[in-house]
């Protein structure tokens, strides 16, 4: 499954189906919004709802193993965990509980990924038809800590790459958890604060390497910061770049 497929399944372009579409809202609905599994657990739990209160739903849960490839995001099937039940018909205001299920060990050095890909279905049609048009999606990513009692954290290399006009952001994971940035700003040398890319910028898997394009706003990416937040923390941190690729 290529990045283009990868980023039509997040939080974000749901939430942005669901604003134009106020109806879909009052469907499916998927918590939380990601797992993670302690490598002393086999399972973990997802909660489907119906808030829909005369019409029942059906959906398709899937899992697949998560990866980062030259910038890009990869979605490929996995046997590491399985979803039970793969297929819910929810009756209306009902809950469903489905399991995720770890198949084998858990692994050694870094925390392995993967994300769950939950797809309303049409009434009337069964998800294995050819052609099948889902109404709703919702992507939750999965995080598998490895093995052992020590912690595991993230560790992130960063640079500008200038393309023609355009600037990218590279960032590179060398540790052992994934880091998860939000609210990217640059901070220029006089102190001004630019916003890049609000909310939720994207993942950098363990030993990862990802990428995004910059706003052209800012003129001049040079003598100032980058300031985002890591994985949820109240507190923006400075993302230190090379300086020699700036």
């Amino acid at each position: 499954m290529s990045r283009r497929i990868a980023k039509t399944c997040t939080i974000l372009a749901l939430a942005a189906l669901l604003a134009c579409c106020p109806a879909i809202a009052a469907s499916l609905q998927v918590a939380p919004t990601s797992v993670e599994l302690q490598a002393s657990e086999n399972g973990e739990a997802v909660w489907l709802s119906n808030t829909d209160p005369d019409k029942p739903v059906r959906a398709q849960v899937r899992l697949f193993r998560w990866t980062q490839k030259d910038g890009e995001e990869t979605l490929e099937p996995t046997r590491d965990l399985a979803i039970s039940p793969p297929l819910v018909e929810l009756a209306p205001g009902a809950r469903q509980l489905v399991r995720v299920i770890r198949t084998g060990p858990p692994p050694v050095d870094n925390e392995s990924t993967y994300r769950i890909i939950v797809d309303e279905v049409p009434d009337g049609d069964a998800p294995e038809k050819t052609g099948l048009q889902f109404l709703l999606r919702y992507s939750i990513p999965v995080f598998v800590l490895p093995a052992g009692e020590a912690p595991i954290t993230y560790a992130l290399a960063s640079r500008l790459e200038r393309n023609g006009d355009g600037v990218e952001l590279v960032v590179t994971n060398g540790g052992r958890q994934h880091a998860q940035l939000a609210d990217l700003a640059w901070v220029d040398a006089r102190g001004e604060r630019h916003e890049l890319l609000a909310g939720l910028v994207g993942y950098v898997l363990p030993g990862q390497t990802m990428r995004w394009a910059l706003p052209a706003s800012v003129p001049a990416y040079d003598g100032g910061d980058l300031r985002v937040r890591i994985n949820g923390e109240a507190a923006e941190q400075t993302l230190a770049l090379d300086p020699e690729a700036r």
